[in-house]
C-alpha cells in the first residue's frame, strides 16, 4: 500500500479501517461465500485493494480533495502564532477593573483616611486632613464602582464563553464532517464495489 498510495499516515489508517469494514459488508461476504474459500478470499481481496488503492480512491476523489483542503487550512492556522482573541483580551481588562483596581483603590482609601484622621488632630493641618479624608472616601467609591462594573463585565464574558462552548458542542466541525464524507464515499463508491467485482471475477475464473 505504501508503494502505490501517496497519502498521509492518517489517511492510510482511514483506508485500512474502511477496507476492514468493506470486507465485512454483506454483499462482499456473499460474493466471497459464492467463491468457496471465504477466509483466503478475504485476504486476496485485501491485498488487491491495497495494490490498487489509487484506483479505489479515485471513486471518492471529490470528497478527498475537499477534506484535504480543509485539513491543510487547519494545519496552516495551527502553525500561526497564538494570539488571544478579542473576547479573551476583553475578559482580561474586566478582570483588571474588577480585581486590581478595587484593591488599589481600597488601599489608597485606607491610607488617605488614616492620614486624614491623624492629621486632623493637629490644628494647623486641619485643611490638609479634611482633603485627605475626602480623597479617602473618593477612593472608596472608586473601589466600589470598579468592583461592581468589573464583576458584571466578568459575568458577561463568562456567559459569552459558555455560549460559544455550547455552540461548538452542538455538532462536529466542518473538517470532521468532510473526513466522514470522504470515508463514506471511499467505502460505498470505492471499496465495496471493487471488492464485490474482484470476488465475482475470482469465482468466474474458478468456474
Amino acid at each position: 500500500m505504501d508503494r502505490s498510495l501517496r497519502l498521509p499516515q492518517q489517511n492510510r489508517a482511514d483506508f485500512e479501517t474502511e477496507l476492514g469494514r468493506a470486507l465485512s459488508a454483506p454483499q462482499v461476504r456473499a460474493a466471497l461465500r459464492a467463491g468457496g474459500d471465504e477466509a483466503r478470499g478475504a485476504e486476496r481481496l485485501r491485498r488487491a485493494a491495497r495494490e490498487n488503492a489509487e484506483f479505489v480512491l479515485a471513486a471518492a476523489a471529490p470528497e478527498y480533495e475537499r477534506y484535504a483542503a480543509l485539513r491543510a487550512d487547519a494545519d496552516a492556522v495551527a502553525r500561526l502564532p497564538v494570539a488571544a482573541p478579542p473576547r479573551e483580551r476583553a475578559s482580561g481588562w474586566w478582570g483588571v477593573l474588577g480585581v486590581v483596581v478595587p484593591i488599589i483603590a481600597v488601599t489608597a482609601a485606607v491610607i488617605f483616611l488614616l492620614l486624614g484622621l491623624v492629621l486632623g488632630l493637629v490644628e494647623d493641618l486641619e485643611v490638609l486632613a479634611h482633603a485627605l479624608v475626602e480623597a479617602g472616601w473618593v477612593s472608596a467609591g472608586v473601589a466600589a464602582a470598579s468592583l461592581l462594573v468589573g464583576g458584571l463585565g466578568l459575568l458577561g464574558a463568562a456567559r459569552a464563553r459558555g455560549a460559544e462552548a455550547g455552540e461548538a458542542a452542538d455538532g462536529p466541525g466542518e473538517l470532521v464532517l468532510a473526513r466522514d464524507a470522504w470515508r463514506s464515499a471511499l467505502a460505498e463508491r470505492g471499496l465495496v464495489p471493487y471488492l464485490v467485482a474482484q470476488a465475482n471475477a475470482e469465482t468466474g475464473r474458478r468456474r
